[in-house]
């Protein structure tokens, strides 16, 4: 019994000299203490830093050759703008019932009211206006030669004192490549001049026929506008196929050639009168004779539909009847001070009707319009 108990008690000293062994030990470090060491960092962010900083360059040249800056014209150019001005127009045009079709723009080419613009701009119209910046109204008599492959136009204003105008180049060497150009629409249109500009970036083979381009952006309603060189000279033409780039100004060469030689202007959609027939081969001579048939001219459609609202005018017409006593010629011997009044005039006074006198003889007819 005493053997049992003495090896109980020192299987217990010995536990107790073990443990306290133990507990006098220093522990480990944690192992969590080791990644808030700081040298094991920056290796993994040099590494992955580099390829960022690779790439970054890349994305912006990309984004940068993708919009090209905007094109400002040298100093001069606002000069040549503010001189060209007045010689760039405002067209309008009606249908055969006097409906509104469209506005454009369009220049002058001569003092006597040769007017050049977007052949597409008159292509189906039956009357038309034209307005300058200085709010003069003049009507336009017609369409004298067209360019349907080029999309051009050349149209006469009416006018008795002469309008401004701008020159053509004179050679096609004036189109230079690298070399600035504007184009410059009516400030009726657009108050910012000019609408583009750019250096001419492309020529074709033949410049007096190639389309060339400039490397500014054009706006879809600048079609009928001028190119404008340094020269103040007109280098070409937006036109509404601006697709296949700008026309150069020697394709109008043929059209001013054939306008000065027409002597009225023709509408496409104008309509067509009804040839009159003499009444007699052989008329008698007759002392007074005596008009017939007098329509009065009635206030145009268009005028309600300008800008300025509608206007009143007075004027005196001659109106000359020929032998059968069909209207020979009418002549504005004093203007209403509008053309589209005028016009409305004009157009009544060529259906009058006389008896047949045997002669050519005239009468003076005044004409009031009020809306």
């Amino acid at each position: 019994m005493r053997q049992s108990t003495l090896a109980l008690v020192c299987g217990l000293i010995l536990f107790v000299v073990l443990a306290y062994s133990w507990c006098g030990r220093n522990p480990p470090p944690p192992v969590t203490a080791l990644p808030a060491t700081p040298t094991p960092t920056p290796p993994p962010v040099a590494v992955s830093a580099t390829p960022q900083v690779a790439a970054s360059p890349s994305v912006s040249v990309a984004q940068a050759t993708a919009s090209p800056p905007a094109q400002t014209p040298p100093p001069e150019f606002q000069k040549v703008a503010q001189k060209a001005a007045p010689a760039i127009i405002e067209i309008t045009v009606f249908d055969a019932k006097g409906e509104l079709l469209r506005t454009g723009n369009a220049f002058f080419v001569s003092r006597d009211g040769l007017i050049v613009t977007s052949g597409t701009m008159v292509a189906d119209a039956a009357y038309g206006v034209a307005k300058s910046p200085d709010g003069k109204i003049r009507n336009i008599a017609g369409v004298l030669a067209s360019d349907q492959q080029n999309d051009l136009a050349v149209l006469r204003a009416e006018t008795k004192v002469g309008v401004p105008f701008l020159p053509l180049a004179k050679t096609s060497e004036s189109i230079a490549v690298n070399a600035w150009a504007v184009v410059i629409s009516s400030s009726l249109q657009r108050k910012e001049q000019p609408a583009a500009a750019g250096t001419i970036t492309s020529l074709g083979a033949d410049p007096k026929k190639d389309a060339f381009q400039i490397n500014g952006s054009i706006p879809n309603e600048a079609a009928g506008s001028p190119v404008v060189d340094a020269d103040s000279e007109v280098v070409g033409i937006v036109t509404s196929a601006a697709k296949d780039g700008l026309r150069p100004s020697a394709l109008l060469d043929p059209l001013l050639a054939q306008a000065k030689s027409e002597t009225t202007g023709r509408w496409a959609a104008a309509p067509v009168e009804s040839p009159t027939v003499s009444p007699t081969p052989t008329p008698k001579f007759v002392r007074n004779p005596r008009v017939l048939y007098n329509p009065a001219p009635r206030y145009p459609y268009q005028a309600r539909m300008l800008r300025s609202g509608p206007t009143t005018g007075s004027g005196k017409f001659r109106v000359t009847f020929d032998a059968n006593g069909q209207v020979k010629n009418v002549q504005t011997l004093e203007s209403t001070g509008q053309g589209l009044l005028d016009s409305a005039a004009i157009d009544a006074l060529r259906h009058w009707k006389a008896e047949a006198g045997g002669r050519d003889w005239t009468v003076i007819v005044p004409v009031t319009f009020r809306p």
